[in-house]
């Protein structure tokens, strides 16, 4: 199991949160592409619109499921390995994905590049527990969210023009080469990080009886107080185990396996609203183009220049839930529930205001998505961090992100089907019912401790 040392130099932690930040903004480019190259690929009939509508759904069951593999993994590997791994088997698959024009192929390289992707999210949060302090901790898991709305700017951008230059194919080979760089600079960073402060523990200061003791300069502990843990001279600096193996204090001590963390710590109160977040999240989000597209009649990028406006005010629900989960005493349920009344208010707005406005649309979804974008916050971010005195931290944020993406996965095949059989109307009012249980679901549990 990788050890990780508490950071507590301003400078070194920032250094790591930007480093962070880097790496899953770039993860981003090499997943969205494929919505990007799509269309081009559907007008070649390289692929007819069910196979890539297939693609994108074998894309999200992988990463569901590799949030769910990863994240137990991630609390048992060392991180920095896990997300070099992660980002360098990425860039391999985006590399082959430009080299196939075969369904079939497409859907095992792409679900391979789902799961490798879901490599990187739960061990970032595990290094956020676990390398910063408190204060540190929480702001950068909110802010680290502002790199999925530049990456999804990015890769938007990137993608139209290397398209426009090159074809679809160059789409793919682009994010490889965004990938590949990234994973050197990560592996490269990180081990730079990991080094400087091992090294600026070990920064000898004598005790009383003459003898060093790895004290970090400026430090006013003495000789066998805790150093960043709860060590005593001559332990090693960082680790919060004692020398006994299992003994008090020692993480394979406080350490609980899965079942008990998912049975008795109040996950399963929580489920169902991050499923139906992740549905409303991603899924909705996929569709809205062409919901804009039917009912006002515009072209397709018209309607994808509009969907745009979303992720960039998504960015203001991560702050708003940083703001309300203060106004609820640090409860989670209770700040998502403020949450999925607003969405389920600018839902309910939408299905009685049909085609009223296309302004007016885009705003109830966007204040639908940034609502969504504040629920993730809470349950995927900030809530793990409560599992850190259990070592479960990377395990519980990929099982929750894994319900969020199955969802997603789900939602994005349903919507399709349900809109061509059922209509829009239809459609939109099983979010609101959905949305509606989701609050219903968060109100009963209000007062549900999680810990």
């Amino acid at each position: 199991m990788g050890k990780l040392r508490k950071i507590t130099n301003g400078r070194t932690a920032m250094a790591l949160f930007l480093l962070c930040w880097a790496a899953y903004f770039t993860s981003y480019i090499g997943r969205l592409n494929y919505s990007s190259a799509m269309t081009a690929m559907i007008q070649e009939e390289i692929l007819t619109k069910s196979q890539a509508g297939f693609i994108s759904m074998v894309y999200f069951f992988a990463y569901g499921i590799g949030q769910l593999c990863n994240g137990l993994l991630g609390d048992r590997m060392h991180p920095g390995k896990m997300i070099f791994t992660g980002l360098s088997a990425a860039a391999l698959m985006n590399l082959l994905m430009g080299f196939t024009g075969q369904f079939l192929l497409m859907s095992v390289i792409w679900g391979i590049n789902g799961y490798a992707q879901a490599m990187i999210w739960p061990p970032i949060i595990r290094i956020f527990a676990e390398m910063l302090e408190k204060e540190r901790k929480m702001k950068y898991c909110v802010d680290i969210v502002s790199s999925q709305v530049v990456g999804t700017l990015a890769s938007y951008l990137i993608a139209a023009g290397v398209m426009w230059l090159f074809g679809w194919k160059a789409v793919f080979a682009a994010a490889a080469v965004c990938l590949a760089v990234m994973a050197a600079v990560w592996t490269v960073g990180f081990g730079r990080i990991e080094k400087g402060e091992k090294e600026g523990r070990r920064i000898a200061a004598p005790d009383e009886n003459g003898q060093d003791c790895g004290k970090e300069s400026g430090s006013r502990q003495g000789c066998g107080d805790e150093i960043g843990g709860r060590q005593n001279c001559g332990d090693e600096i960082g680790d919060r185990r004692e020398r006994k193996p299992g003994g008090a204090g020692s993480r394979a001590g406080r350490e609980k396996n899965f079942s008990y963390v998912l049975l008795h710590c109040g996950l399963l109160a929580v489920l169902f609203p991050v499923v139906i977040h992740g549905m409303l999240k991603d899924g909705v989000t996929t569709w809205v183009p062409t919901y804009i597209t039917e009912t006002f009649l515009t072209s397709p990028s018209f309607s994808i220049l509009m969907t745009t406006v979303l992720p960039v005010l998504n960015l203001t629900g991560a702050y708003a839930a940083k703001y309300i989960y203060g106004k609820c005493k640090e409860h989670e349920v209770q700040a998502s529930a403020v949450f999925f009344v607003a969405a389920t208010a600018a839902l309910c707005g939408l299905w009685i205001g049909k085609g009223i406005s296309i302004v007016l649309t885009v705003l109830l979804f966007a204040v639908t998505t940034a609502a969504m974008m504040a629920v993730n916050t809470l349950f995927v971010n900030m809530l793990p961090l409560r599992f850190e005195k259990m070592g479960r931290v990377s395990t519980v944020s990929g099982f929750l992100n894994s319900a969020a993406y199955l969802g997603t996965a789900v939602s994005t095949f349903t919507i399709g089907v349900m809109v061509e059989k059922m209509g829009w109307n239809v459609t939109i009012g099983s979010w609101v019912v959905l949305t509606a249980g989701a609050l219903a679901v968060c109100v009963v549990f209000r007062k549900r401790e999680i810990e």
